[in-house]
């Protein structure tokens, strides 16, 4: 886990319900006359609690606040139980 995927996943553990939150960020390489740059595409959220409605709804929002992502640009599943 990259230091901004474990600061992501602290900040939406707190969210009231969702548990235990795993954070995975995807990157594209975008190409221009200056070279090439990897910008951020999308995340994957597993979280304890987004087998609740409200919480995975409210996990996709402030992920997609929290990193300036547009709307289906990030999935949150329920994380297995154990």
């Amino acid at each position: 886990m990259t230091a901004e995927e474990k600061r992501v996943a602290e900040t939406l553990a707190r969210v009231a319900g969702a548990g235990e939150v795993r954070v995975t960020l995807y990157y594209s390489e975008g190409g221009s006359a200056f070279g090439s740059a990897k910008s951020l595409a999308g995340a994957l959220v597993v979280a304890e609690g987004a087998g609740d409605i409200a919480v995975r709804l409210g996990l996709t929002e402030a992920v997609e606040t929290l990193l300036d992502l547009p709307p289906g640009s990030v999935m949150v599943l329920r994380m297995e139980e154990r």
